[in-house]
């Protein structure tokens, strides 16, 4: 969408899920970066302002929300019915993505990669679980490592998956791979690079994502070309697959020459520690411009 820096644009941040404070932290990153590319921008809260209107009174929305309520397609679905341009993936990339089930079950479809799973809606679904410890428990529909847990015992899982249904209503069981933490950016398409996240503790929880100090990441990851080239070939194929737009980053475990296919974040944190940013400087993409490509990517998708 090549359109003049004189666009109004709304920022849409915030908003009604667990990961409200992260969205916080992103819009108001962007919103400096948009004010220093010379757009005129009206911060729109889903939580605190009339969305309806707000919306009507700009010319381009773009997206900061994280989570329910903003990257499962809910927003994306009225954006598209008022007919505003916006930026990210479409109605049912979303959808799709946002679920970890829905996305592994269709990817693997097309042969990509992924960890044996269980899907968890009731403590009977246990029953079936052939995994040996230790295991992952993660909610269904949440990002930001929200909700995940790493479980050793019997005891810490029954308790584990109790906690998460009366939360998040519908788990995720999987095997724990130790590996190598590796994660995609694709823009507009196209792969930019990888970064490899090496957390403090054991595991990569939301406090090592947004708490610790101790993670480390390197960009590009410390992997072998082959395996680079083919989470690049995998990526790009995802990034078709699910039909998504704007930036993307894929989540991966790595162990030698294996790769597994984590999940699939239509809407990747822009903060200081967020890993997109950190992909795009290493390829000379300066903050500004990445927030411009990602602008210029806004559409209307039809639903």
């Amino acid at each position: 969408m090549n359109e003049s820096k004189k666009l109004k644009i709304g920022l849409l941040l915030g908003g009604l899920s667990s990961e409200r404070e992260v969205s916080l932290k992103t819009g108001e990153a962007i919103y400096n970066a948009l004010i220093t590319l010379g757009y005129s921008v009206d911060k729109i809260d889903p939580k605190l302002d009339d969305l309806y209107n707000k919306s009507k009174d700009v010319d381009v929305i773009f997206n900061a929300l994280h989570g329910r309520f903003g990257e499962d397609g809910l927003i994306q679905g009225f954006l598209e019915t008022i007919q505003k341009p916006y930026t990210g993936s479409p109605v049912v990339s979303s959808s799709i993505a946002m679920n970890k089930v829905f996305t592994k079950q269709i990817l693997s479809f097309y042969q990509i990669p992924i960890i044996n799973f269980k899907e968890i809606s009731s403590l009977k679904d246990l029953e079936s679980i052939k995994f040996d410890f230790p295991m992952v428990v993660k909610p269904a529909n949440e990002g930001s490592s929200v909700g995940i847990t790493l479980v050793k015992n019997k005891k810490a899982l029954l308790k584990d998956v109790k906690n998460g249904l009366s939360k998040y209503g519908e788990l995720l069981v999987e095997p724990y791979i130790k590996g190598q933490e590796v994660q995609v950016a694709v823009l507009n398409g196209e792969v930019l690079g990888t970064v490899e996240i090496q957390p403090e503790n054991e595991f990569y929880d939301y406090d090592a994502k947004y708490v610790s100090h101790g993670t480390k990441y390197l960009t590009p990851a410390n992997i072998s070309n082959n395996v680079s080239n083919k989470l690049f070939e995998y990526s790009k194929k995802i990034n078709g697959i699910l039909k998504c737009n704007g930036v993307i980053r894929i989540d991966y475990i790595v162990k030698g020459n294996e790769m597994f296919l984590l999940e699939v974040n239509t809407l990747p944190g822009m903060t200081n520690s967020s890993l997109i940013p950190k992909i795009a400087k290493h390829n000379g993409i300066s903050f500004e411009q990445l927030v411009e490509k990602i602008v210029e990517s806004a559409k209307i998708h039809g639903i």
